[in-house]
């Protein structure tokens, strides 16, 4: 009865040891092809200023603010020990399939335990590759520097943009100028009647804002395609079109969706 038992134990062991090593395979399979893909998608959008995994970002020149900063870090780590693990498991797993029937049974708890250290890493790739294509083609974090905006949003503000194909007035857009980003306020687009002069900033016909100086850039024309005009909500402080003109839709990054921080300023110079 004993040696029945026995007999049952050992090919209950073996077939357990076939589906393990099946379902090795297919784990270590499933995690590379998922490491390649989120690779191919990381030199793609290496041209996003906004990833989070851009190779030219610092902490000095990133526009994102530090909790974006800090999580990519976190995960670059997260990913660094997944590909140590995973690679550490097919090794194993390799080794393992030069070892004769007795000698796989016999370490059969060892191995069971590499394979459960290695599932819990087996989402990294795919937690990557949803990331990236969050953040690589709709949605990325963006950092409010300066008081330009006040006192719709203070310096250091957090907040959430969107990449966009097409702007309406009184969005809130992430511009490059002059190889800053700047936040500021869209208040015409193209086909708008546009008239800056020593009087003011005129929108088809509205006197938007009488503050201008000497060196305001003047129109008097219709907005061409791809091009927008924009100023900052703090009017006696802000650098915009007043003093860099129409800016190109090329350099417009996104439109802020939403706020993170919960902080509030007075207008101020």
């Amino acid at each position: 009865m004993e040696e029945e038992y026995n007999v049952e134990e050992t090919e209950e062991l073996v077939l357990e040891n076939k589906k393990l090593l099946r379902k090795s395979l297919i784990a270590i399979i499933g995690f590379f092809s998922m490491f390649i893909i989120s690779l191919i998608l990381f030199i793609v959008l290496q041209g996003n200023k906004f990833f989070i995994f851009n190779l030219h970002r610092t902490f000095e020149s990133s526009p994102s603010p530090l909790i974006a900063e800090v999580f990519s870090v976190f995960f670059v780590f997260i990913i660094i020990v997944a590909l140590i693990t995973y690679s550490l498991f097919a090794r194993s797993f390799y080794l393992r399939k030069k070892l004769t029937e007795d000698e796989q049974l016999e370490s059969l708890t060892g191995f069971r335990r590499k394979y459960n250290t290695a599932d819990v890493f087996s989402v990294v790739p795919i937690f990557l590759i949803i990331v990236m294509i969050i953040n690589g083609f709709f949605f990325s974090f963006a950092q409010v520097n300066g008081t330009s905006m006040q006192p719709t949003f203070c310096s250091d503000d957090a907040v959430i943009i969107k990449y966009v194909e097409s702007y309406e007035d009184n969005d809130i857009v992430i511009l490059e100028q002059s190889d800053m980003y700047m936040i500021k306020r869209l208040v015409a687009k193209p086909g708008d009647t546009l008239l800056v002069n020593w009087s003011g900033v005129y929108v088809n016909g509205e006197l938007l804002e009488s503050l201008v100086g000497s060196s305001t850039v003047q129109y008097n024309l219709v907005i061409p395609d791809g091009y927008y005009y924009v100023l900052g909500d703090n009017r006696e402080v802000a650098d915009d079109s007043r003093h860099f003109g129409l800016v190109s839709e090329e350099n417009m990054l996104g439109k802020v969706v939403l706020r993170i921080s919960n902080t509030s300023c007075e207008i101020g110079g």
